[in-house]
């Protein structure tokens, strides 16, 4: 049977998006909010962080070790991340015990109880976790180019500063959560094997009684990313090399289909240009690879490389010759139907995956309102890339503003500049 689509409404305008494949034996259920760290008062950055944190030390029913063990003795996983512009909370279990996965689910988003004597121990955790990543160079280096490539809220850490932890008390979380947890704001996306009427009652039934939130969510001011070549020294022994293309944000599944093509084409594979350049043949460094970085506001095809500091004036030169034989030399026909090719094997094997499946549903909902399904996408995917196309990302390549940063261990007597500078 093939697999079976759905997009409805709960009460107090919760949306459900649901994709039923039977081949699978699990369920998993995903909890979206579009209110991320993007939000996050001025002066206590990484609260929305500490909301997806607090919010497993109690519920309305439950402790926090009877909710890891309502999931754990059906052999499930519960977890919960925040980024700049979403919330989400996952849960995956066998798809006979979809009730577990619901009521889970519910008890975090909509019956926390912010236990004051949870809040200090909880913050120690946090802290550990922010310590780590002060000795990650991947993660500050990433954290600093965001901040000088797109200045403002959008940008600052996602889990704050330690300082701006030490502010934060219980009362700034319940009242974040009481703000942005708001039904008409919740997504909710369902992959695996289910009855679709079962798992809509079981949820309408549990979800039953939500307010809704009675303000409007503050608009994010848009983001304008600058362009620069900067060096920042840093006390790290390797230098970390990150760029970044900026692109409209695309408009239709296709394009965006189009920059996922690019980016693989680029430095996203062992095969792509930046790969065979500057690691294969020119040995500049260790791993170079390309993503393509998705905001609400304008797109970004990213570059990260580590280096060492007396290879880091060549690996930019190189690069830089890259990004401009991209326009002289463009990918052929044939470069172009490999990279969709390898897009429709990565669809392919994620659809083995319900949480894959879960992600996949609420980007694309979450970027072009529509229900995006496993066929649906496949057959977008078997279409070959057309001349128009084509000339569609050279445009946009040859305009696209630019922003790099060299960051970490710099060479010796390096005044900053690169040979195609002059």
């Amino acid at each position: 049977m093939a697999d079976q689509m759905g997009l409805g409404y709960l009460p107090a305008g919760i949306k459900i998006l649901w994709e039923r494949a039977d081949a699978s034996r699990t369920l998993t259920l995903g909890f979206f909010f579009a209110t991320g760290s993007r939000y996050d008062p001025p002066h206590l950055p990484g609260l929305a962080h500490m909301v997806e944190h607090f919010v497993f030390k109690g519920t309305r029913n439950h402790s926090a070790s009877s909710l890891a063990r309502l999931i754990d003795r059906v052999g499930g996983e519960l977890n919960a991340w925040t980024d700049r512009e979403e919330m989400a909370f996952i849960c995956s279990v066998p798809s006979s015990a979809y009730q577990a996965a619901v009521e889970a689910l519910v008890e975090l988003c909509r019956f926390p109880l912010f236990p004051v004597n949870e809040w200090e121990r909880e913050k120690e955790v946090v802290k550990a976790e922010i310590q780590a990543s002060l000795e990650d160079p991947e993660e500050l280096s990433y954290d600093d180019f965001l901040k000088l490539s797109c200045p403002g809220s959008w940008s600052h850490p996602i889990g704050g500063t330690l300082e701006s932890l030490n502010r934060m008390r219980v009362e700034d979380a319940r009242l974040w959560w009481e703000r942005f947890f708001r039904p008409q704001d919740l997504v909710i996306v369902a992959s695996g094997e289910f009855a679709p009427a079962h798992l809509v009652s079981c949820l309408t039934n549990s979800l039953a009684d939500w307010p809704l939130g009675d303000e409007n969510l503050p608009v994010s001011p848009a983001i304008e990313p600058h362009s620069f070549l900067l060096k920042q020294k840093q006390p790290f022994q390797m230098t970390q090399v990150l760029a970044a293309q900026w692109f409209p944000h695309p408009q239709t599944l296709r394009e965006s289909l189009l920059w996922q093509m690019t980016s693989n084409l680029w430095g996203e594979t062992m095969s792509s240009r930046l790969f065979q350049r500057l690691r294969e043949e020119r040995g500049l460094c260790y791993q170079v690879t390309s993503q393509i970085s998705e905001s609400y506001g304008p797109w970004s095809l990213q570059v990260f490389a580590s280096c060492s500091p007396h290879n880091a004036s060549a690996f930019l030169e190189t690069l830089e010759s890259e990004y401009r034989a991209w326009s002289t030399n463009p990918p052929s026909p044939e470069n172009w139907d490999d990279a969709r090719s390898a897009l429709w094997g990565s669809v392919v094997l994620g659809a083995e995956r319900t949480e894959a499946r879960v992600g996949r549903l609420w980007r694309f909902y979450s970027s072009f309102g529509q229900a995006i399904g496993f066929e649906d996408l496949l057959s977008e995917l078997e279409k070959p890339v057309n001349l128009s196309e084509r000339d569609w990302i050279q445009q946009h390549w040859a305009t696209a503003p630019r922003s790099t940063l060299l960051w970490g261990g710099l060479p010796r007597r390096w005044n900053g500049k690169v040979p195609w500078q002059g």
